[in-house]
């Protein structure tokens, strides 16, 4: 991928962020990028891509002396989060980036399936089931 799709694909997922944000925003948009870009080209061997993954996920944890403490599983929201509301709010942002529901459940599905090691419902039929009983429940 090159610069200017990743660029694009990062601020598609930052949609929301970045309607209040400042030129500065975005140059560490564009910083973080092209650091990425770099690291790629640079071919990284599997242990290369898994300690840049953990100091992600450290980064993360330490984010601004501790004020805000993640979960290796953030995108779906904290441990108690993670099996309700959480799948649901990631579902929510992949439908704003993709074309179908369908394609949503899959993105959501495949996200969940790389973190934990496991699928989180076992079709969309399934899943949509789910949704709608707890739809109807409120």
């Amino acid at each position: 991928m090159n610069k200017e799709a990743l660029l694009q694909k990062a601020r598609n997922y930052l949609n929301d962020d970045l309607k209040s944000c400042c030129k500065q925003c975005d140059e560490i948009i564009s910083s973080v990028v092209e650091d990425e870009i770099e690291f790629r080209s640079s071919n990284p061997s599997d242990c290369c891509l898994s300690t840049a993954k953990s100091l992600l996920h450290f980064f993360i944890e330490e984010y601004e002396d501790g004020k805000y403490i993640a979960t290796k599983s953030a995108m779906f929201g904290d441990l108690g989060e993670i099996r309700k509301d959480g799948f649901e709010r990631r579902y929510q942002h992949n439908i704003r980036i993709t074309d179908t529901y369908v394609a949503a459940y899959n993105k959501t599905e495949g996200e969940y399936l790389e973190m934990f090691s496991k699928r989180r419902y076992a079709s969309y039929d399934s899943f949509r089931n789910v949704r709608n009983r707890q739809t109807k429940k409120k």
